[in-house]
C-alpha cells in the first residue's frame, strides 16, 4: 500500500498516466518520480528517480534546477516535464500546443480543475489518466503488461 496526495493505492502505486506513460512516485522525502513507457511490450524509463534517462522513443533532459523535460524523439514535440519537490508538479503538453498541469502533494492529486483526495484505489488501478487532448479520467485499469511489470518489481 502507498499513499499519495491523501489517496491510498493498494496493490499498485500509479498516481498518473499520460499517453501510455506511467508515473510512479516513491513516497520518500523528497518524493522520487520515475516514468516509463512500454516500447514493443517492454518498459523503458524516461525518468528514473527524478533523473532524465530518455528512451528509444523519447529524449529527456534535466535543467540545472532539476526539472526534467521529455519530448518525442521523432517529432521533437514536447510531451511533459516533471518538477520534483515536496509538491511534485507535472506539466503535460496537449496536441493543440497548450499545457495541462498536475500536482501531487501530501493532501491531493490535482489535474487541471479536477482534484482527488482521500480516495482508495485498489488492485489494477491508476489514479488519474490524462490523454493527449488534456481530457482527464479517474480510476482507470492498467494494461496487463504494466500489471505484470509492477508485480515483478
Amino acid at each position: 500500500m502507498a499513499k499519495f496526495g491523501g489517496n491510498e493505492f493498494t496493490g499498485f502505486s500509479v498516481p498518473l498516466v499520460f499517453i501510455d506513460r506511467y508515473f510512479l512516485l516513491e513516497p520518500t522525502d523528497p518524493p522520487l518520480m520515475s516514468v516509463f513507457v512500454l516500447v514493443n511490450g517492454k518498459p523503458e524509463f524516461e525518468v528514473l528517480k527524478n533523473k532524465a534517462v530518455g528512451t528509444s522513443v523519447s529524449d529527456a533532459i534535466t535543467t540545472p534546477p532539476g526539472i526534467v523535460t521529455v519530448s518525442d524523439k521523432a517529432t521533437q514535440r514536447f510531451l511533459y516535464k516533471v518538477r520534483p519537490a515536496s509538491e511534485t508538479s507535472v506539466t503535460f503538453g496537449k496536441l493543440d500546443g497548450e499545457e495541462v498541469t498536475a500536482q501531487i502533494t501530501d493532501k491531493k492529486i490535482q489535474v487541471g480543475g479536477i482534484k482527488i483526495q482521500n480516495n482508495t484505489f485498489s488492485g489494477v488501478m491508476a489514479g488519474v489518466v490524462v490523454d493527449a487532448t488534456g481530457g482527464v479520467g479517474i480510476g482507470a485499469r492498467l494494461p496487463q503488461a504494466v500489471v505484470d511489470l509492477l508485480r515483478a518489481s
